[in-house]
């Protein structure tokens, strides 16, 4: 049987969208987003904030470079994966990220845009034909 392995978040973003390729020219996106949890705790208001490290892939990627910056509310949805690579010091890493699907655009740009103020703009990884994720 298989599992599900779905995730959503809503919160802003930490740090303007990193695009890159791959060796094989294949674009991604990466940036982290922040999610705010307030609740209260012996009448004390508490809050704590989790940070989720997103990766998109193709043309989704092209489009989170293009929409997405610092501060700006946005949606994810995907799946977790985990990550191993070696650092630049011969250190070997393992993190978890999650690989975007679909990611909504919420508020206005805070640059200037062609969409207009409050409106929200979805991107998905199937919006360019071979929307799998290359791993």
């Amino acid at each position: 049987m298989s599992g599900i392995n779905q995730i959503t978040i809503v919160g802003n973003v930490g740090s303007s969208p990193e695009l890159k390729y791959t060796k094989d020219n294949v674009p991604f996106c990466r940036f982290s987003v922040a999610v705010n949890e307030q609740w209260t705790k012996d009448g004390e208001k508490r809050e704590a904030t989790t940070w989720f490290p997103v990766v998109a892939f193709n043309g989704l990627s092209e489009s989170c470079a293009a929409w997405l910056e610092k501060g700006r509310l946005v949606a994810v949805l995907g799946r977790v994966r985990t990550r191993e690579y070696d650092g630049n010091d011969g250190t070997h890493h393992k993190d978890m990220q999650i690989v975007a699907e679909n990611v909504t655009f919420l508020g206005a740009k805070p640059k200037e845009s062609e969409a207009a103020p409050g409106k929200s703009k979805a991107a998905s990884a199937n919006d360019e034909e071979g929307g799998e994720v290359p791993f």
